[in-house]
């Protein structure tokens, strides 16, 4: 029997973000149906629920650093960092494999470099994953085109918003590029009225009938949680039985965003009406206990996967026309839009399906037949078996 390529994944997080969902739903499916090849996958030391489900789920793991380049490296052109964390994790990866051959290196997400770095010096094909739009600083969007362009075999963009973006920068790039959308799969059942009261109440503090706003995802620089939080200033006082809830954590080290939003939360007098609350597994049955999903990033984001598990929980979203959230909502018809940074507009946009009850349910059931029919980790899957058949 033909032995199996093995293909290195290289991820630059542990946790249970967009990309690392869609990195654990491509190797899953791998691990489950290729005859062909053998995922393996390299995670940053430290511990997460990412590393937790690929061991439990028996999938090859290597811990190692995954050179990850940072801003602050960009800004001061020190690559010493990253160098040094390249000849670890060679020395580690050396260690591990004993010898195995690897087909493939494939960084997901710009990231990390070891894919990069790796491929200069070993045969192995380099496929990058392109997982953000990085438009700033400039010094980053010409260091990634450098490394798309000379430093990768193949290019493999998760949404229409990101293949437009970087294809723009040169033919070169676009000429071994491929689009490949974000699969997400909901395989549990619909959450039982009783859980989401238990939700609401243990969560969220909130009753059933008080409508329950909610931003789902990192608290960072551009999901937009202080614009929100603006916004319901405004749309609390119109509407006395409306309530947010911001769930989810801060990158690591970077705590000082949290802080700062817990620090307007109460300078605003919203202490009552506003609750935040850690990164929780149960992703579907948090969406299915709001009434009401908002995403609005201020910065162009590659897809937006929150955006699609809403739609498969049958929430209504609301999200900033920009970047990838604009390419997987039609507006009016599968959620609505607004301008980024538009404070006003994303008020109105609250206060309408707040308002309009019908439009609302309209929405969230052509929103959970577009998630459905447009991105499933199965075709996801099988357009990466089809990439790699033509490429390795």
């Amino acid at each position: 029997m033909k032995s199996k390529k093995n293909i290195l994944f290289v991820s630059i997080a542990n946790d249970m973000y967009g990309s690392s969902k869609v990195l654990l739903s491509l190797v899953l499916q791998m691990q489950k149906q290729s005859k062909e090849y053998h995922p393996i996958v390299c995670l940053p030391l430290g511990e997460g629920p990412l590393k937790d489900i690929m061991k439990a789920e028996g999938i090859q793991i290597i811990e190692m650093p995954v050179v990850k380049l940072t801003r602050s490296m960009l800004k001061s052109l020190n690559f010493f960092g990253l160098l040094r964390d390249y000849f670890k994790a060679k020395k580690i990866l050396k260690n591990e494999l004993k010898g195995i051959e690897i087909s493939s290196v494939q960084s997901n997400t710009l990231a990390t470099m070891f894919g990069a770095l790796y491929g200069v010096f070993h045969k192995p094909k380099h496929i990058v994953h392109v997982h953000e739009i990085m438009d700033r600083p400039k010094i980053a969007s010409f260091f990634f085109k450098t490394v798309l362009q000379w430093f990768s075999d193949h290019i493999v963009y998760n949404s229409l918003a990101t293949q437009q973006f970087y294809n723009g920068m040169s033919k070169k790039i676009e000429k071994k590029s491929t689009l490949i959308l974000n699969g997400v799969d909901r395989n549990e059942a619909a959450t039982s009225e009783e859980l989401k009261t238990e939700i609401r109440k243990e969560l969220f503090q909130s009753t059933n009938v008080e409508f329950l706003i909610g931003l789902v995802g990192r608290i960072n620089r551009l999901k937009g949680h202080h614009l929100l939080l603006e916004a319901f200033q405004e749309i609390s006082e119109k509407y006395s039985n409306t309530k947010l809830c911001f769930v989810g954590s801060t990158p690591p080290n970077q705590e000082f965003y949290l802080t700062n939003l817990q620090d307007e939360v109460q300078k605003l007098g919203l202490t009552d009406r506003v609750h935040i609350v850690d990164f929780q597994d149960n992703i579907f049955a948090v969406l299915e206990s709001l009434d009401l999903v908002i995403v609005p990033s201020t910065e162009p984001e590659s897809f937006g996967l929150i955006v699609v598990e809403a739609m498969l929980a049958k929430r209504a979203v609301i999200g900033s026309d920009i970047g990838g959230i604009s390419t997987v909502i039609d507006h009016n018809e599968t959620g609505i839009l607004f301008p980024p940074n538009d404070k006003l507009a994303l008020a109105n946009a609250i206060s309408e399906l707040l308002e309009q009850s019908e439009k609302k349910e309209k929405i969230e059931a052509k929103a959970f037949q577009k998630a459905v029919a447009t991105y499933s980790t199965t075709a996801m899957y099988k357009k990466f078996n089809q990439l790699y058949n033509t490429k390795l």
